[in-house]
């Protein structure tokens, strides 16, 4: 049911149906379309002076609040000071501290924050990545890069990194746009098509990162290259150096498969956010040309698109939680106001049913 409804009279659970803009970007959303409301979203609102909002009200006898939603995959408190310390270490190489001091403080607190991420991700029962516990429309580049930081982990683990291998593909994720600092913001948020010099100061953005990492004795060789070719693509038509196959540096095939599934269901100033099932069907389709091919197969195994609790809506308009993600792209759902199961991997009767639109919950964090 949708309904109008005055800022003080929001309950947690409503679900925000179109998106409410304004803060100091006006182009991106104070709270974003599909947003489960919490408690801190509704302040969120409140304090920015939003009066009145259009929201979706579940049925109080559904069974949203019968089904255990999945830990997430980091915790709150890792992921707010995940964000800090990015914030930190972007603000450094755009210029607006001059300390130098801070940017190796900040990439100590960095590599203490790795290793938390690799440690939940190697604990029992966190193999499989949610990332929609990650999302967030504030400060894009920030939760972009944990995102990034997060899947790459997950993908490396799969394909047999270990110890400080893991905590360097985590590092070189979490920095592999620092290079976007020194590009003008105007052409990193234009709403439009880019021209072609606009577009050439994009493309030099990994080269950028690397070297300022490299200037600055921050990491490695290998970490440097991990950086500068993130945007390569496996069949030779990427940039900066149009490298191909297994020239391209393996952590740089990692990252840019993480980099664009992240990027694909983020929502930007210049379009809205993939499904994420559409985002992995593009992923799919690029393995072996955009992509290593082994690499997406591991990526398939660690994400998990449609997480158990997760509200989704059906392709003939039914709303329904996700209560069994054995078949990830084709779970297991509960419709809210029938109760009816419905499996879309074995029933027949729901081969034709397909989810188009996830809901986010957005943490109090």
């Amino acid at each position: 049911m949708s309904i109008r409804c005055v800022v003080d009279d929001l309950k947690e659970g409503m679900i925000l149906e179109e998106g409410v803009y304004g803060g100091k970007d006006v182009r991106m959303p104070l709270v974003a379309k599909n947003a489960i409301l919490t408690n801190y979203l509704i302040e969120k609102l409140r304090i920015n002076g939003v009066k009145e909002v259009k929201v979706i009200m579940p049925e109080k006898n559904t069974s949203l609040m019968e089904v255990k939603k999945q830990a997430p995959t980091i915790s709150p408190k890792l992921r707010h000071e995940s964000v800090s310390y990015i914030s930190d270490l972007f603000a450094v190489a755009q210029g607006r501290f001059e300390d130098a001091s801070l940017a190796s403080k900040t990439i100590k607190q960095l590599d203490n924050v790795v290793d938390q991420l690799v440690s939940s991700l190697s604990t029992e029962g966190r193999s499989m990545v949610n990332i929609s516990d990650l999302k967030s429309y504030d400060e894009y580049t920030y939760h972009h890069s944990l995102s990034v930081s997060v899947v790459s982990i997950a993908i490396a683990q799969y394909v047999g990194f270990t110890g400080k291998r893991l905590t360097q593909i985590g590092k070189c994720a979490m920095m592999h746009d620092i290079g976007k600092m020194q590009i003008p913001l105007q052409i990193i948020n234009k709403p439009s098509k880019l021209d072609d010099d606009e577009f050439k100061e994009i493309m030099s953005h990994p080269s950028k990162g690397a070297m300022y990492l490299e200037q600055r004795e921050i990491g490695d060789e290998e970490l440097w290259a991990g950086v500068k070719y993130h945007h390569e693509k496996y069949d030779g038509t990427g940039y900066p150096d149009g490298l191909s196959g297994d020239d391209i540096p393996l952590m740089s095939r990692i990252i840019s498969v993480a980099d664009v599934y992240d990027a694909l269901t983020s929502i930007r100033p210049y379009r809205r956010p993939m499904q994420p099932a559409d985002a992995l069907e593009y992923v799919m389709g690029g393995a072996s040309n955009m992509f290593d091919f082994d690499i997406v197969t591991a990526f398939l195994e660690k994400i998990q698109p449609y997480p158990v609790g997760s509200l989704i809506e059906l392709s003939n308009g039914v709303i329904a939680i996700v209560i069994n993600n054995e078949f990830a792209m084709r779970p297991v759902v509960q419709a809210l106001e029938s109760s009816a199961i419905m499996d879309l991997y074995n029933d027949r009767n729901c081969l034709d049913l397909v989810i188009t639109n996830m809901f986010l919950e957005t943490t109090d964090a």
